[in-house]
């Protein structure tokens, strides 16, 4: 146990080096022996990296996530208006990886209405790979905000998109089917 904090420190620590090549390192041991403090860590690393190799390596991470304990980190991450320049990456890791958001799916529709272009595609293969039912009072509040954001988008890409998401939203099981 005792060895297993001090992995977890070191990798904290070697995370926030000035040498890209440690960090990097730390990323590759994270894969390893990373926990939910370590992922923190590196969103924030990306938040703050001006370095496109760590860059593309913490995305790279994102989508090989198979701990469950990553999901509330993530749904915080995406909310973060300081993450929003990576905010594709964050939602595109639910469909990625092998983790489950269906428990989030208002996030995700309001992260589509709210969202650029690809972070609204990205949010709408989310949704679409979602294997849950859900209330079907939730389904219809979501689909007349989808309706509602359609008929107010400007861009026609967008527009397509999110009637494309009202569709899936209209088509996702409901409870009790």
């Amino acid at each position: 146990m005792a060895e297993d904090a001090k992995t977890i420190k070191s990798i904290l620590i070697e995370l926030n080096a000035s040498d890209p090549k440690i960090v990097l390192n730390a990323i590759a041991k994270s894969r390893k022996d990373g926990n939910a403090k370590t992922f923190k860590a590196m969103l924030d690393v990306l938040k703050n990296t001006d370095e496109p190799t760590i860059e593309a390596e913490i995305i790279d991470f994102l989508f090989d996530l198979k701990d469950e304990d990553s999901i509330d980190i993530l749904i915080h991450a995406i909310q973060d208006e300081e993450m929003i320049y990576y905010q594709n990456f964050l939602v595109s890791a639910f469909w990625q990886s092998a983790i489950d958001g269906s428990n989030h799916l208002e996030l995700f529709v309001k992260t589509a209405i709210s969202g650029e272009y690809l972070t609204t595609l990205e949010a709408l293969t989310v949704i679409e790979n979602f294997d849950s039912a859900f209330p079907q009072s939730k389904l219809l509040e979501l689909e007349a905000d989808i309706l509602e954001a359609t008929e107010k988008e400007l861009n026609e890409n967008k527009k397509a998109l999110l009637v494309s998401l009202g569709d899936v939203v209209r088509n996702l099981p409901t409870e009790g089917e």
